[in-house]
């Protein structure tokens, strides 16, 4: 089993049933395990901390390999694409930046999640989000490279 799948594992028996596992990155190079964590509610660096140090006891109880590591578990941040769809229903109502496969964008307010895929309504130029007849358009998951929250300072 490979490191990240093992971590991913171990994540299971710390993390509270509403946090769970976005990414984890293992970079060979400097030594570096990132683990990303995301919550249904907010989350918290008390969430963050405590699978830190349970997953710190497991990877030295397996004596994890010959030289030095760090270990990182944080939230995604807002820079980072949505990766799993538990993250989607956390920002139904937020702007999304979206890059499908075939490289057509699309920005849009994030009105629902399925199984399959979302469904926005786009921005129009002119009116934003206050178009008259608003235009909904509806991205399977298989169709997207990325889906990015917009950060919005109003």
């Amino acid at each position: 089993m490979q490191i990240t799948e093992q971590i991913v594992e171990w994540s299971k028996e710390a993390l509270e049933p509403e946090v769970f596992i976005v990414e984890v990155e293992h970079k060979n190079a400097g030594g570096k395990l990132m683990v990303y964590i995301d919550s249904e509610g907010p989350l918290t660096i008390e969430q963050c901390r405590k699978l830190n140090k349970f997953l710190s006891l497991k990877l030295d109880e397996i004596d994890f390999g010959l030289t030095p590591y760090t270990l990182e578990v944080s939230s995604p941040g807002v820079d980072r694409p949505l990766k799993v769809l538990r993250q989607y229903n956390k920002h139904i109502g937020r702007e999304l930046s979206i890059v499908l496969k075939a490289k057509t964008e699309f920005l849009g307010k994030l009105i629902s999640v399925n199984a399959n895929g979302i469904a926005i309504q786009l921005k129009d130029k002119k009116k934003a989000y206050n178009a008259p007849e608003p235009t909904l358009k509806e991205i399977l998951f298989e169709e997207m490279e990325t889906a990015i929250v917009q950060v919005s300072f109003n």
